[in-house]
């Protein structure tokens, strides 16, 4: 070893040492160094102490705070020889250590970003953990969850295969192999605990850790997971298609009323009358049968229930299927507002027309067509499908993280908790439930490593008439770092009800008593009539390309 590689190791030494001098460690750029990283190469380390910094905050899948922390705020951008790209991993550490519980957190993104940023990372830090994320090496954050915009193609008709393969999984094991080495210097110990959680793209994000990492974290929380992103993502356009086809599109009015004949029509199926369907699989609701209704409309209006509105809304429920071929998805529950991303329209003096929402109809210009000036609305039913078929064919090893085989993640000791909300308006839940059926017929003890709850009546990470899960993290870290296990999460509402959530395949089912108390319920095992059936995942595997 070199004189000046000996005084750069005994200098990394003597600041881990200084770091707790006073409980303040040193935060300077030159206090870190890239860690062994094969295939990247460090572009610059930024770091610089932030003192009483606020901003609006959540912990993923939870409610909005303003917090206020004072932090080491590193930024580690590095390259992978070859690729031309740029990541940017950032690391904000508690300022003091005596602010620093011992523990690593990894926030994940949203939609087509990596990472929000200061969103969550700032929540993260409140709670004592040091915070770390990524931007995949594109745009990221909340704006550009909808909107892949330039990062996905190098030209048109050429991906950004690098980028893809970022976005898809290599920029978390970078992420997560940084964050620790940075952390270890200033702190100058290792993380004892280190945890992933995320929502929705993050969800999926958190699986593909758990299959493709499975010794990285100890415990990841994967909310609503955005599984087979190249099936749904697309699928979701299919009654925007329908509109297309018939010309017809209705008022956001009108599809509310069918959900809402929906709801009225299943909501006692559990026995409470609460506008909450907590057994979609049994409601058999048809839109058909309320076609000629009147409702009444925020503008005063009256309108009648529609054939057209009733095939509109059936596509959203069903999902799309072709005759022809084994390629399809599934659809929302009838609980699901579908006027938040499926049937969108905008509607002007009594004339509506069709305005799809940016997260879905994007897919198709960036992904499939590989063109940004692609007229979505001229598609075909037949081009649609081709690009069902298209889509799965070229991104599910990267972005698809429907692998079923965990068995690295349970040797390495790992405890992962799941959760999807049964009226999810973006995300079909069924095909998190067929992905777990797919988990515990390859490995039928696997609840004792990853549970999966469904969230009757809570939409797409947060929303909905149903109590939601806000303390499930604190579940994780109790069966991670004390062996709790997860036997039901607890869930409340703002009115104050409470109701236990249930690990699948049990269901939350009402036994009697205040249904605003948890006691009135139960987790009972799914009946004869739903194994009749079949499982989920047969389904799942039908409706896909072989």
């Amino acid at each position: 070893m070199s004189f000046w590689m000996l005084f750069a190791v005994e200098l990394s030494i003597s600041q881990a040492l200084l770091s707790s001098v006073g409980g303040t460690p040193f935060c300077s750029s030159s206090s870190f160094a890239f860690p062994e990283l094969e295939g990247a190469e460090l572009v610059r380390i930024n770091a610089n102490a932030v003192h009483n910094y606020t901003a609006r905050s959540v912990r993923s899948g939870s409610l909005v705070t303003t917090s206020h922390i004072s932090f080491c705020n590193t930024t580690v951008t590095y390259t992978h020889p070859g690729w031309n790209d740029t990541v940017n991993v950032e690391v904000w550490l508690p300022l003091e250590q005596k602010d620093w519980n011992g523990k690593l957190e990894a926030v994940g993104g949203g939609g087509y970003s990596a990472g929000f940023g200061a969103l969550f990372l700032t929540q993260a830090v409140v709670d004592g953990y040091v915070a770390i994320d990524t931007d995949a090496g594109h745009e990221f954050g909340p704006s550009v969850a909808q909107h892949p915009g330039g990062w996905v193609l190098v030209s048109p008709g050429n991906v950004n295969w690098y980028l893809m393969d970022n976005f898809g999984s290599r920029s978390l094991y970078d992420m997560t192999i940084i964050g620790k080495a940075i952390t270890e210097t200033y702190f100058g110990r290792k993380p004892t605990y280190s945890y992933f959680a995320g929502c929705s793209q993050g969800g999926r994000q958190g699986l593909m850790i758990a299959q493709r990492y499975p010794d990285l974290y100890d415990g990841i929380l994967s909310q609503a997971p955005a599984i087979n992103f190249e099936n749904f993502i697309p699928a979701g356009y299919w009654a925007q298609q329908v509109m297309n086809d018939l010309g017809v599109y209705p008022s956001p009015c009108e599809i509310n009323a069918f959900t809402k004949a929906a709801i009225e029509a299943c909501d006692m199926l559990d026995g409470v009358r609460d506008g909450v369907i907590s057994a979609p699989d049994l409601c058999h609701f048809n839109p058909h049968s309320v076609v000629g209704q009147n409702v009444s409309c925020n503008d005063t209006t009256t309108r009648m229930l529609t054939k057209a509105g009733a095939h509109i809304v059936e596509a959203a429920w069903d999902g799309p299927h072709s005759p022809t071929d084994n390629i399809g998805w599934f659809g929302l529950n009838k609980d699901a507002s579908l006027t938040g991303a499926y049937v969108t329209t905008n509607c002007s003096s009594g004339t509506c027309s069709g305005a799809p929402t940016p997260l879905l109809s994007n897919w198709f210009p960036y992904f499939v067509a590989k063109d940004p000036d692609f007229a979505i609305a001229n598609m075909t039913v037949a081009d649609f499908f081709a690009a069902l078929r298209l889509s799965d064919l070229e991104y599910k090893s990267m972005l698809g993280t429907a692998c079923p085989d965990l068995s690295g993640f349970r040797d390495a000791g790992g405890k992962m908790i799941s959760w999807h909300g049964l009226a999810d308006e973006i995300i079909p839940p069924n095909g998190t439930i067929a992905y777990y059926q797919e988990v515990l017929e390859l490995d039928p003890s696997a609840h004792e490593f990853y549970r999966f709850f469904e969230a009757p009546g809570v939409g797409h990470c947060a929303g909905g008439s149903g109590p939601f899960p806000n303390e499930i993290f604190k579940e994780l870290i109790a069966w991670v770092e004390d062996g709790v296990v997860p036997e039901r999460l607890n869930a409340s509402s703002a009115d104050g009800t409470v109701r236990p959530l249930c690990p699948y395949p049990s269901r939350q089912t009402y036994v009697g008593g205040d249904p605003s108390e948890a006691g009135s319920f139960a987790c009972v095992s799914r009946g004869a009539e739903d194994k009749d059936k079949g499982l989920l995942a047969d389904i799942f595997q039908f409706y896909r390309p072989s």
